[in-house]
């Protein structure tokens, strides 16, 4: 085990090394297509982290059966919870997803006052997917 100071109040962070015998670590998936695809380029790498967070809590939709009739997968994120993952204000996680509207890959639906907004996830239709076992990509 390795020890590191952190920067805010000095206290010590331990750190263990990754070893063939370590457990796996929880982890959000980052799509290769946002790293790779030139379209999707100048999208800032708060984006791409917030469209992972959104992409985990789809697959979590989908388990829970969260699926419109069409098989659109429903989705819930509000702003305040984009600012506490992303350690942003309210302005930069509001500009985050905006980011992410206007660069086509999420569409947000606002509910009415004081509801969180519908989310529905896109990516693009080149994009190299892994198939679920059974199903055509």
């Amino acid at each position: 085990m390795d020890g590191l100071m952190d920067g805010i109040g000095g206290q010590m962070k331990t750190f263990c090394k990754l070893t063939a015998q370590s457990p796996a670590a929880s982890y959000v998936p980052l799509p290769r297509f946002l790293l790779q695809d030139e379209a999707l380029r100048d999208i800032s790498n708060d984006a791409k982290v917030l469209y992972a967070l959104l992409l985990d809590r789809a697959s979590i939709s989908r388990q829970n059966g969260y699926v419109e009739p069409d098989g659109t997968i429903r989705l819930y994120f509000t702003l305040e919870q984009a600012q506490t993952k992303l350690h942003r204000s309210r302005q930069s996680a509001t500009r985050i997803f905006r980011e992410l509207e206007y660069s086509g890959l999420i569409i947000r639906k606002k509910q009415g006052l004081g509801k969180p907004a519908l989310i529905t996830l896109n990516y693009p239709a080149d994009a190299k997917l892994i198939a679920k076992e059974g199903e055509d990509a």
